[in-house]
Formats: C-alpha cells, structure tokens, sequence
C-alpha cells in the first residue's frame, strides 16, 4: 500500500487559510517528493499574520499568481486513492485539509490517516522533543523546515526509518504492531 505524506502551510490561524501545500509518497520501496504548491488563500482567509510569515516566509506577494485551494485540491486528490495518508502531528494537517474543503465548497476526500508524531514518541522514547524538525536532525534527514514539500518528505522519512528499524515494511501491520491508530477523515 502507498503511504502518502502531506503538509500545509498557512497564513494565519485559520486552517482553511492554507497558502502552501507538499505530498511525498512511499510506494516499492520508492521515497519521492510528488507535489508542492503555493495557494493563493481565499478571499475570507487570506489575510497573513505576521507570525506565519516569520515562521514559513511566505508572503501574500508570493501567492499573488498562485493557483486557488479548488485547483490545488483536483491535483492533490489523486494521491490519497489507494493510500494511507500521514502528516508530522496529523491533527492540524488533517484539520486544514477538511477546513479548506469546507470553506470552498468540495467534498472532504475519504483518506485514511496516521500521525507519525506518534511513532516518533513510541520509536524514540527517550528523544526530550519529537517535532518534525527534531526527528530529521535524528534520523540525518535533511530538512528544509516549515518548507511544506521539504517537511512532507522528512514526514515520510519517520515511515521509512521506522520500517527500515523494525523489519516491519507493511504499513498496516507496522501501525497496528505500534498500536498507532488509523483515523478517518
């Protein structure tokens, strides 16, 4: 089954105001980043704070041509058939996803997901922090991080280090061996 990892990025608290997306996928043995965009946020949403900015350098002048969350979302839909989805802390992922749909009128995709801050915490027990940017420096994964491309991809390198660790390359028996929960959106 293909493990596909997905980050957003957004402007500002809202999770429907994502301005940046990135997917990596996990399928024979075969690690690529697939997809990244910037998204112009819509209208209600699309003010940016300044503390976003600080922390992923996005600004509105950089989304100002990009396309909208509705053509984003026909490129990204493909990738979450047949696959499991993950995300670094998944809930937040997960929420602007269903939020941005929400806000734009579409149909929330049926994706099953996992959260790989949760297998951090189980694989790595005695880590102090299990953020994203603290499992890639353990793991020498090189991170570009709040780079949503970059941190999807480092996202999916915790799948694969922690299959490579285990033996375990079925990410079902994986998950469940982990007693990691899978969820629905």
């Amino acid at each position: 089954m293909r493990v596909t990892a997905i980050d957003f990025e957004t402007a500002n608290n809202a999770p429907a105001s994502v301005c940046s997306v990135g997917i990596s996928t996990f399928e024979e043995g075969c690690a690529e980043q697939v997809f990244y965009s910037l998204i112009k946020p819509e209208r209600n949403v699309r003010k940016f704070n300044y503390w976003n900015i600080r922390v992923h350098g996005i600004r509105p002048m950089d989304v100002a041509d990009a396309p909208d969350f509705r053509a984003v979302y026909r490129e990204m839909v493909p990738f979450f058939k047949d696959s499991l989805v993950c995300a670094h802390n998944a809930s937040f992922d997960m929420s602007c996803l269903k939020a941005a749909c929400h806000n734009c009128s579409l149909p929330v995709p049926n994706v099953r997901w996992f959260d790989t801050l949760a297998i951090s915490r189980i694989m790595f027990p005695g880590l102090e922090h299990h953020r994203l940017d603290d499992m890639c420096r353990c793991l020498n994964v090189e991170l570009e991080h709040h780079n949503a491309a970059s941190d999807a991809y480092g996202c999916l390198m915790i799948v694969v280090q922690t299959m490579n660790l285990t033996g375990i390359y079925d990410i079902e028996t994986l998950l469940k061996e982990m007693r990691v929960p899978i969820r629905t959106l």
